[in-house]
């Protein structure tokens, strides 16, 4: 028996489309597959998907604490990487397309998906688009004192 997790993009489930993003995806979809079937179901969700940092760690925990033996991903950063490869948990790269939990889970069940053992983006990758200040820079307009 084994236990793959799928980031999924809502609640999770076969018919979830997948979520390019791993730590900062909204749940997870467990899938307990023995002999090549599914045995049962199951989502979590991810209080990390908002976290102002160490999303991937958070969600790496997560994975481990449901007992996955193998994660598929699409963008998975360098700490996330790390810890599931501390963990123990096979890595699998998913297509680089839209698609549904079921339709990856049958990739990975026919063999059809490449196993990968480091990240595949930069850290910080899906935190998104963040401000950038244009503070004025404090100048100065003060008069001095003259005699």
């Amino acid at each position: 028996m084994s236990i793959i997790a799928i980031p999924s993009l809502g609640n999770g489930g076969l018919n979830d489309q997948m979520s390019p993003r791993f730590g900062r995806c909204a749940s997870f979809t467990f899938v307990e597959v023995e002999n090549n079937e599914i045995k049962a179901v199951k989502t979590v969700p991810n209080p990390a998907a908002n976290a102002m940092g160490g999303a991937g760690v958070q969600a790496t925990q997560i994975i481990g604490n449901n007992g996955a033996n193998a994660i598929i991903v699409g963008f998975l950063g360098p700490n996330a990487s790390s810890g599931l490869n501390a963990l123990n948990i096979q890595i699998f790269q998913a297509p680089n397309q839209t698609i549904t939990i079921k339709e990856v889970l049958n990739l990975y069940l026919e063999g059809k998906l490449q196993p990968i053992t480091t990240s595949n983006v930069a850290s910080h990758y899906g935190m998104g688009g963040g401000g950038r200040g244009m503070g004025g820079g404090g100048r100065g307009m003060g008069r001095g004192n003259l005699p």
